[in-house]
């Protein structure tokens, strides 16, 4: 036997291996990115043998790729410099996490730009805002819809979530009370 027939069924084990790992990615990219693949029979695809070295080709849905878009479209219509603020849906009023959201730019894609949120309550003897709690993160691109999830458990009061980008404006959300 030559070393190159001897070679042939490792080849085509590696070939199917790299078809299975592609089909894999495919689906895992799929499943993230909330894409459909079409279950007909033209959309199927076979192993690679030793004797078959041919694949069919994979046919991806663009439907929920739309819904998807529509999605991300309607997240990013929050203009930049604004931060909202709404209550999870679990907890109760003395121990709730809340959801921030806002959209930075970035006028440097290829350099990362940074932000900083933080939850900020009144202080009645100070009259001035005291941060509570704060988190920062970091994002490379042009533009990104940013989201922070601050919990306040037994701490009544008047708050407000900031966030601040270097060289702009700090962007603040409305004021919101916290009730026991």
């Amino acid at each position: 036997m030559s070393p190159r027939g001897s070679l042939t069924p490792v080849v085509a084990s590696g070939t199917a291996s790299v078809v299975k790992l592609l089909v894999a990615t495919l689906a895992f990219v799929g499943a993230y990115a909330g894409i459909e693949v079409p279950r007909t029979p033209a959309t199927t695809v076979r192993a690679v043998s030793a004797d078959d070295a041919s694949v069919e080709t994979v046919e991806l849905s663009s439907k929920s790729m739309q819904e998807t878009t529509a999605q991300v479209q309607a997240e990013t219509t929050l203009a930049e410099g604004t931060v909202t603020v709404t209550p999870a849906t679990e907890g109760g009023p003395c121990d709730r996490s809340y959801e921030a959201r806002s959209v930075i730019g970035n006028p440097h894609p290829e350099r990362t730009v940074t932000y900083g949120w933080r939850l900020q309550r009144w202080s009645e003897s100070s009259r001035g805002w005291r941060t509570y709690l704060s988190g920062g993160s970091g994002f490379t691109g042009e533009r990104q819809s940013v989201e922070w999830q601050p919990r306040i458990a037994g701490n009544p009061g008047l708050y407000r979530v900031t966030l601040s980008v270097p060289g702009r404006p700090t962007a603040h959300s409305a004021r919101f009370r916290v009730s026991c």
